[in-house]
């Protein structure tokens, strides 16, 4: 309303010229993101980059997201939940943030992400039905005279989508700058380029990476294309019968002055409509409003939670305990937000601000998925440099300074990007095992993961740029079509509106066209050769119920202090001591890679094993048993364990094998079912294990991209001659 009010209908570019970005994520990341298996997109962090510049930006931007962007947010839709109660209501600010505050902790801590988006489907639905009635029953209005009397007392310039082209300055600030710049260097929750925030989260939680990408695509299209007429229409109605903030002033006398702006317009035209009608709307405005508070608040939340609290101050606690902490931040972050509140004087203010503050960080989020130079320490130089240049601007402007918002802009756009280059070609690049372990976890296309690639003898991806690239021009034609050819067509402008409606037409054939060749991709090529797509796992089943027979049997090579003897007699293999019982080394490296839950599979003779874990229990992993009755091979084993297991993903191993914490941290990040391979020359050199007891080893016959083709068990000499001495051999894992 404001926008329409100050600079008319085309001042809307502000914002949707983010429909660039969103089409981008659609097409360029949703995939990418879904792949990545993270569950917030700080998280990220740690699979892209590496050491401790990872984890400083994974920490601080849990903090300065979750807390200071999030609360400046939540503050702006709470200052627009308050005007529109102080008009319709009568009620103060004091009491509306009251009653949102109880709401939306109520809300969102007890509903979690899936209440959240479930819910969110039924309140836009509602806060839409009640947009539309606004806009019918403003034209209702005898001021007003419906749609011809609306757009004939109107001026021109006010309705046309894009901005005087005479007045330069007032065009390139409203169309030029975020048609070109802003859309791909500015950073803003919702908008990100590349995703992130609360969409990042949608598109990690979807079902598969189809689901993420035709997700995204909803969004963009009901967010773009649904829902600006309505709003619009009741602004330009205002702009008839509150033409100056006064009249507004003077309607409603008992509304707080400093709360009285343009933006207040739409608050105010609520009055015009039907006792039940405003009933609906007044639902649909509290709709959108928990809506949007619900889904902030489980966004900060989240990384707080999950990406400072649980990885830097608590990593060993339950789950039940970050439930419960999440739910007491989800309560301290909306009284955080409710008190901004009071020192915004409009939407605006914050909108700004942010814009400022996110400006000419946005390139590298969409480089890094795309180019593997980039590194921790260009991020953390795009961050600062352009916190330091907006905040500079901002007190500038609070000391009286004349600066146009298009220099500021500009100016913060440029010395950040020439700042996090500098920084990424002064420094070193990311280690080659975390570049290696991204791509073959995400597999991003184009040619700037070529160096690694080829380095490493890694698959090209089964993404086509050509492809993503004509899903983004299609997608935006489609959209800004439907857009425009709706108000061409309230307008009154047939012939206008006929050419975007044939626009809508062979641009969304285009995407009919294209979309089953991009889910064809996302559900064939990078996942289907396996058993498909798991996501990390945090669950370990340790197999330890081996009769140990050779342990048992005398070795005079082996020098065994009298514990260790009678721990070998009794074939409890993974309790012989070395300082302490090997399992527990076994242990430590699963919970370094990142497991949370172990169940040890034992037979019924072995309560030893669980007696030393009753008594010293782990600190970092949840440690329990099953009982296999008899020796029955590995899968009776694993079966041992299905009630442990349940419906999550997991990783077997034997308990008498020390498997390297990288190894099992790989492993994870697999993305689909996966085993390990150990060069067999490299365990002949460095694993101090006799020659001839790996050569018994099973062989694994794996294709050029990595895949399994088949296992050879207990190869003969011949078989292990025609491996090679690089044969991959199991360690069964």
């Amino acid at each position: 309303t404001n926008f329409v009010r100050v600079n008319g209908v085309a001042n809307n570019w502000a914002w949707w010229a983010f429909l660039l970005t969103g089409m981008a994520t659609v097409f360029f990341y949703a995939r990418l993101w879904r792949r990545s298996r993270v569950l917030t997109d700080l998280e990220f962090y740690e699979i892209r980059y590496a050491g401790g510049p990872a984890r400083f930006l994974r920490g601080f931007r849990a903090l300065y997201l979750g807390l200071f962007f999030n609360c400046m947010i939540m503050a702006a839709v709470n200052l627009a939940a308050v005007k529109i109660a102080n008009v319709v209501l009568g009620w103060p600010m004091v009491r509306t943030l009251a009653v949102c505050t109880v709401l939306n902790i109520a809300f969102a801590a007890t509903s979690g992400l899936w209440g959240v988006m479930v819910t969110d489907l039924i309140q836009f639905g509602i806060a839409m039905t009640g947009s539309f009635a606004a806009a019918y029953f403003a034209l209702q209005q005898p001021q007003v005279g419906g749609l011809a009397g609306l757009f004939h007392k109107i001026p021109a310039q006010t309705l046309n989508f894009l901005p005087d082209f005479g007045n330069w300055k007032l065009t390139l600030s409203l169309l030029v700058i975020p048609l070109t710049v802003q859309w791909w260097s500015v950073w803003y929750p919702g908008s990100e380029p590349g995703g992130g925030s609360y969409i990042a989260q949608r598109m990690l939680a979807a079902k598969s990476e189809r689901d993420a990408l035709s997700g995204t695509l909803f969004f963009n299209v009901m967010h773009y294309a649904l829902r600006p007429w309505p709003w619009i229409i009741v602004a330009l109605s205002s702009m008839i019968i509150f033409p100056n903030v006064s009249d507004i002033a003077a309607t409603f006398p008992y509304v707080d002055p400093r709360l009285v702006g343009h933006d207040m317009a739409y608050s105010a035209m609520l009055k015009f409509l039907p006792a039940g009608f405003l009933g609906i709307m007044i639902a649909g405005m509290l709709a959108a409003y928990v809506s949007t508070l619900s889904t902030h608040l489980n966004w900060g939340t989240s990384y707080i939670v999950h990406d400072f609290y649980r990885r830097f101050v608590r990593p060993e606690a339950s789950e039940r305990h970050y439930v419960f902490v999440g739910r007491v931040l989800t309560g301290l972050l909306m009284f955080a937000a409710a008190g901004v509140t009071f020192v915004l004087d409009s939407a605006q203010q914050s909108f700004n601000l942010l814009m400022s503050i996110g400006a000419g960080t946005g390139l590298i989020y969409l480089l890094r998925w795309f180019w593997w130079r980039i590194n921790a320490w260009s991020e953390i130089a795009a961050m600062a440099s352009s916190f330091v240049v907006s905040i500079g601007f901002f007190i500038a402007q609070k000391l009286g300074v004349p600066i146009e918002a298009t220099v500021v802009l500009l100016v913060t756009i440029t010395v950040t990007t020439v700042s996090w280059v500098a920084a990424t070609y002064l420094t070193s690049p990311t280690d080659a095992k975390t570049l290696d372990s991204f791509y073959r976890l995400v597999r991003p296309p184009g040619p700037g993961w070529r160096a690694v690639r080829d380095r490493a003898h890694l698959a090209p991806s089964p993404d086509s740029l050509a492809d993503s690239l004509l899903g983004w021009v299609l997608g935006c034609t489609f959209i800004y079509a439907a857009l425009f050819g709706a108000g061409s067509f309230l307008y009154g402008r047939a012939a206008q509106g006929t050419m975007w409606l044939v626009l809508f037409v062979v641009s969304g054939a285009g995407l009919v066209w294209l979309l089953p060749r991009l889910w064809s991709v996302s559900s064939n090529d990078h996942l289907s050769r396996g058993m498909g797509a798991v996501a990390p796992p945090t669950k370990a089943v340790v197999l330890a119920r081996g009769l140990g027979t050779r342990m048992r049997a005398a070795d005079e090579r082996a020098q065994l202090s009298a514990e260790q003897a009678a721990v070998a007699d009794a074939g409890m293999k993974a309790m012989i001591a070395i300082d302490r019982p090997f399992l527990d080394y076994v242990l430590s490296a699963l919970a370094d890679a990142g497991f949370t839950e172990v169940c040890v599979v034992v037979g019924p003779e072995h309560g030893g094993v669980r007696d030393y874990y009753d008594r010293t229990a782990p600190s970092r992993l949840r440690v329990s048993f099953a009982i296999q009755d008899r020796p029955l091979g590995t899968a009776d084993a694993v079966l041992a364990a299905a009630g442990f297991i349940g419906d999550a993903s997991f990783v077997v191993l034997n308990s008498d094998n020390y498997y390297p914490a990288d190894v099992l941290r790989e492993l994870r990040a697999a993305g689909e079912p996966a085993l390990p391979a150990f060069e067999r020359q490299t365990l002949v050199q460095d694993g101090n294990i006799p020659p001839e007891r790996i050569a018994r080893y099973a062989l694994l016959d794996v294709d050029a991209e990595g895949y399994l083709r088949r296992i050879v068990e207990k190869p003969d000499a011949a078989t292990a001659r025609a491996f090679g001495p690089h044969a991959a051999v199991s360690m069964n894992v």
